[in-house]
């Protein structure tokens, strides 16, 4: 099953959003964010902390940044999964009224959620961790990058409010838009 998922997320998201508009998938979008969170987490922030990558912001509370990236590899996928509820809250609160084909609720919200961020995230693993090992884990570097992976997981949620809720053009990209923008604040505010 997640083999087909994952085909319908990388190659033919429009099978995706008829499949999520016709069952249940909230188990693998939980899945699929469990993995995403934990797989950066042990990958890029070890890598991260491994390197003494420079930072863009400077850590918090004059915490020693070692210690700040050590703890984050422990705490990035928790925060990671409470940044996606919170989006879903928002994407629920601000698209179930207009919603006209299904009803958007905060489950079905969080499941779009789900895999329109994952998606777009599996190659965003493999080049994080090349440009890191490369010398390039700067923000010079990553940020432009993690900008362009996040503009796409926001057109792919815009695509989904409109296939599976039939959410107005107008509506979805806005929400979809919020979605990336919300993420990219949260994300911007603590990961380093």
């Amino acid at each position: 099953m997640i083999k087909n998922l994952l085909f319908f997320i990388l190659f033919q998201p429009e099978g995706l959003f008829t499949r999520m508009r016709a069952f249940d998938l909230f188990r693998w979008a939980l899945v699929l964010q469990f993995i995403r969170w934990e797989s950066t987490a042990l990958t890029t922030m070890v890598t991260l902390y491994r390197e003494q990558s420079s930072m863009l912001l400077p850590v918090p509370f004059a915490i020693d940044p070692n210690t700040y990236r050590f703890f984050e590899i422990f705490l990035y996928g928790p925060y990671g999964l409470l940044m996606i509820t919170a989006m879903a809250y928002i994407i629920h609160v601000h698209g179930a009224p207009f919603a006209t084909t299904v009803p958007l609720t905060m489950r079905k919200a969080w499941t779009l959620l789900g895999f329109c961020f994952f998606g777009p995230w599996l190659p965003s693993l493999c080049v994080d961790s090349f440009l890191i090992m490369l010398g390039f884990g700067g923000p010079e570097f990553i940020i432009p990058w993690h900008v362009t992976i996040v503009a796409a997981e926001s057109l792919f949620t815009a695509a989904g409010l409109r296939s599976i809720f039939g959410l107005p053009r107008p509506r979805a990209l806005a929400l979809g838009a919020l979605s990336g923008g919300m993420f990219l604040i949260f994300a911007g505010s603590v990961i380093r």
